[in-house]
């Protein structure tokens, strides 16, 4: 992958004797970001090697490699510099620090639950600090705390779609609510709205106007104690006030969680790709009928600059497969996607921004590519702010009170539980979704066990009813001397049976007794299943020239667990597994052990290529 249009390499910026920052250029592209350490409550000479710390971890060969990750140095950097500022006799200069310093931090328990972030963040930023002193490097190397946070769960069912439920109907509401303003401002602006007949939404025309050519709303002369503005003007209270008004033509702060959380929920991305989502897409299906989808393409930093491109299909369809109901169902990717490029579209033009989620906020911070009056970045804390605001019940009881507690909505959460209901890789394989998420959640285990223990006895039941006949060793024998009596006992013509013991009706895990009326094609028909269907079709009879094959294919599909969700390998192999050991039941153990040994190569190549579909009908 070559690096995005406008690369720059990291690159360490020192402005002025008495000012220390570094300017950012981030790896994947984007706006560089300004790393200030002018607000660290330290001597010159500590804010200078602390800022020396970050240029290095940013720089080329340093691992903070994105906008974020490189804007937590600063955070972590002034949560550390308080606690030595602090001290009755903080340290002036990098040799005087000592693993006093780092132990009585780890003792303070650091700035809330962040402890467990800072220490590593302060490990791998101080590998590029020159002359670090031994001993606090020492400390610093095996510094070591538990994590604070509780142990990231599934969510329930219940309290999943609850979580998304909420968001929908906030988007909903949003999307009425903008809609309605920018048809009252088209009608306001063509002057269909008489002033001396509706005088209050022609008035609110009038301001919507003024919000949308000027990005603030009017003010009057005076300034109010400790705010920035001038008062806001009388029209602007009789319509609700500062917030209220342009709140009518652009999303809230709110309501963009909304929309974070919802997207997390219908696609299982991580937080990081999606809050940096922007309106570029591409429209695959040419809108000419089926599903509507968009091409985006998405980032994962944490894979490195090589593999962190992807493109992600948003099709129209939930993900349990089902069609969306109608305009604004909110239940499908492709119709959040749309409704935020609909809703956002004056907040980007105004903010000057790509993002897919940008916010009009009355308090604005200006802050990086934050716009007065406007949110551009999407911060990691909103899902917490958005799911506060909302305080959702959760199912379970709090264990200290007996008393269910209140939702706490978090991406990760939100990821775990898309992965536990639809069983599918995100960004990831499906070993890692085995491994690495599922074998970790035990958010909603019990019930994970039942749904893939239920599954796996209905598959063993319908296994259990559709078994082929097999022809045993001294039925072939038997069927080369006097065949009609074979043919009798197994339901097929003399010339059926012929055939068969001699390989010529040989699928791959049977021989077919009648390819022209099989169940899964129409009469007189070639049959085009595939040919695991022949475990449990009335056509197929086995030999135990088929037993090679078989046990070759049985041990593949066994194989095969380890790599999947226990609940997909159920729907998809316990039935034909379970028909696999039926047949092998039927032969001695030592013949089942002399074709797994004696196996040929003919016969590994054609179970390869069977298990690949590549001996299926196009």
């Amino acid at each position: 992958m070559q690096p995005a249009a406008g690369y720059r390499p990291p690159e360490r910026l020192f402005l002025g004797p008495d000012e220390c920052r570094v300017l950012f250029f981030p790896e994947l592209g984007g706006d560089p970001v300004e790393l200030d350490f002018m607000d660290l409550p330290l001597s010159k000479e500590l804010r200078d090697w602390f800022a020396t710390a970050a240029a290095g971890a940013t720089g080329p060969s340093g691992p903070r490699r994105t906008a974020t990750s490189a804007s937590d140095i600063v955070s972590t950097f002034l949560r550390f510099a308080r606690y030595l500022a602090g001290l009755d006799n903080p340290p002036q200069s990098p040799h005087r620090l000592r693993a006093v310093h780092l132990n009585g931090y780890i003792l303070t328990g650091g700035v809330g639950t962040t402890l467990h972030r800072d220490l590593p963040t302060l490990r791998s930023v101080f590998r590029f600090a020159p002359d670090v002193p031994a001993e606090f490097a020492a400390r610093l190397a095996t510094a070591r705390v538990a994590k604070a946070e509780e142990r990231e769960t599934s969510y329930t069912e219940k309290e999943f779609n609850r979580i998304l439920g909420n968001a929908r109907t906030q988007l909903r509401a949003s999307a009425t609510r903008i809609r309605a303003a920018n048809s009252l401002l088209d009608q306001w602006r063509a002057g269909q709205i008489d002033q001396a007949t509706d005088a209050r939404r022609w008035e609110l025309g009038w301001l919507l106007d003024y919000v949308d050519r000027e990005g603030d709303v009017p003010r009057a002369g005076a300034v109010a104690p400790n705010a920035k503005k001038p008062h806001q003007a009388d029209v602007v209270n009789r319509h609700g006030g500062a917030a209220a008004v342009p709140a009518h033509l652009y999303p809230t702060y709110m309501e963009i969680g909304a929309a974070v959380a919802l997207m997390i929920g219908l696609t299982g991305h991580n937080l990081g790709t999606i809050r940096a989502a922007t309106v570029h897409h591409h429209r695959t299906d040419a809108e000419a009928g089926g599903a509507p989808t968009i091409l985006v393409d998405w980032l994962k930093p944490r894979r490195g600059p090589r593999r962190a491109a992807m493109t992600v299909p948003l099709q129209d369809v939930t993900p349990d497969g089902a069609r969306p109901t109608g305009r604004d169902d909110l239940t499908t990717p492709f119709g959040l996607y749309t409704l935020l490029l609909e809703l956002g579209a004056r907040a980007r033009a105004r903010a000057g921004s790509d993002s897919l989620f940008v916010a009009f906020t009355p308090k604005g911070n200006g802050k990086g590519r934050d716009v007065a009056g406007f949110r551009v970045q999407v911060p990691k804390s909103i899902l917490l702010h958005w799911g506060d605001a909302l305080e959702l019940p959760a199912d379970t009881p709090d264990p200290s009170t007996g008393v269910p507690g209140t939702l706490r909505v978090r991406s990760r959460r939100l990821r775990l539980t898309f992965l536990e209901l639809y069983q599918r890789p995100v960004a990831h394989t499906e070993t890692t979704l085995v491994n690495e998420y599922l074998a970790r959640n035990r958010g909603n285990l019990a019930e994970y066990q039942q749904v893939v223990a239920d599954v796996l006895t209905e598959q063993v039941s319908k296994a259990r009813a559709a078994t082929i006949p097999v022809l045993s060793a001294d039925d072939v024998a038997l069927a080369r001397i006097d065949p009609a009596s074979v043919a009798a006992r197994f339901g097929i013509s003399t010339q059926t049976v012929t055939e068969l013991v001699d390989g010529r009706l040989d699928t791959v895990l049977a021989g077919c007794t009648n390819n022209l009326n099989s169940p899964y094609s129409h009469a007189g028909k070639p049959c085009q299943a595939s040919f695991l269907m022949c475990l449990s079709c009335p056509c197929a009879r086995a030999t135990p020239a088929h037993l090679p094959v078989q046990v070759l294919v049985h041990d593949a599909l066994l194989a095969r667990r380890p790599e999947m969700t226990p609940l997909k390998w159920a729907q998809r192999f316990a039935e034909p597994v379970t028909q696999l050991v039926d047949l092998l039941d039927q032969h001695s153990t030592a013949a089942v052990a002399d074709a797994r040994a004696n196996a040929t190569r003919f016969h590994r190549l054609l179970v390869d290529r069977f298990l690949a579909r590549g001996l299926d009908m196009p």
